[in-house]
């Protein structure tokens, strides 16, 4: 297994889709969300961010917005799809946000429609960005499994910790077997420097190559940073609250590998923007949502 991977172009025009999955919770995905939606949105790449983490989403909290509509309200009929994008703010960044659904008294696991009914919400929206982010939640429930299934790109976070590493496996494992995700890419959270990562990866892969028939690459290695910490106190991205700190480079090299390497799909069976929309659904135009 190599430590990067070869993408071929979809020939599509649909926006590039990004899960940011993880084991566990507490490796720091959330905000490698926030800070990827942040340098994508300098560099061009307009961002749609979704948080999927059903019940407990907090990167309203990174972006320091008030939504008053989330993803509940549309999968009860309550308002269209268009109105659940907030619009988050972070000097020259303008991210595109849909905040996750709030737990009911069901709890937080949607039924099989509810997830289809998310799929659908997005595709409607998302057509008018050219990336989306996915904070799809932690572990192995079935939410988290199918929202970063249908991505085009699967990244899966872990940190040095044994425990993290035998939870990240476990979220390939079933990724793989219940979905058919053949290819992900994992990022190194936390890691002491850049040779600690790449043995964190190693030690993955070789677990992965000998039980699983997917490709696993490395797409980044995140130091550990003081001021990861720092941002999130003061509800903001690393990557806008401290730009040129090794965080937010490491964050950089990733947002660059995404958009660069191509868009080859990872082979499983379901896939955000399956129906392009049709009339002015897609008009180019930034979204209506309301700042909050």
């Amino acid at each position: 297994m190599s430590a990067t991977l070869a993408y071929e172009p979809q020939g599509d025009s649909s926006p590039l889709t990004v899960a940011v999955t993880s084991g566990k919770g507490g490796v720091g995905k959330s905000q490698l969300v926030a800070s990827l939606a942040v340098i994508l949105s300098q560099d061009g790449h307009r961002p749609l961010v979704v948080d999927a983490d059903i019940g407990c989403g907090d990167l309203d909290i990174l972006f320091d917005v008030r939504p008053q509509v989330d993803l509940r309200s549309v999968l009860s009929g309550a308002v269209p799809p268009e109105e659940a994008v907030t619009r988050a703010n972070l000097g020259d960044a303008e991210i595109g946000f849909i905040p996750a659904p709030a737990a009911n008294r069901d709890g937080s696991e949607l039924t099989r429609g509810e997830q289809m009914g998310v799929l659908q919400a997005v595709d409607q929206v998302g057509w008018r960005y050219r990336s989306v982010l996915v904070d799809t939640g932690a572990g192995v429930s079935r939410n988290p499994m199918f929202f970063a299934a249908a991505a085009d790109r699967v990244l899966v976070v872990t940190t040095p910790e044994p425990t993290s590493m035998q939870d990240a496996y476990a979220a390939i494992k079933v990724l793989h077997q219940a979905h058919g995700v053949g290819r992900f890419e994992l990022v190194v959270n936390q890691a002491r420097n850049l040779r600690d990562g790449k043995g964190v990866y190693a030690r993955l892969a070789s677990v992965v190559d000998r039980f699983l028939p997917v490709e696993l690459g490395l797409i980044g290695v995140l130091p550990k940073d003081e001021r990861v910490e720092r941002a999130v106190m003061s509800r903001q991205p690393a990557a806008y609250a401290y730009p040129v700190s090794p965080y937010a480079h490491a964050v950089r090299g990733i947002a660059r590998r995404l958009m660069t390497d191509g868009q080859d799909r990872p082979g499983g069976q379901l896939r955000w923007f399956t129906t392009r929309p049709v009339g002015d659904a897609v008009d180019g135009q930034e979204p209506t949502g309301e700042q909050r």
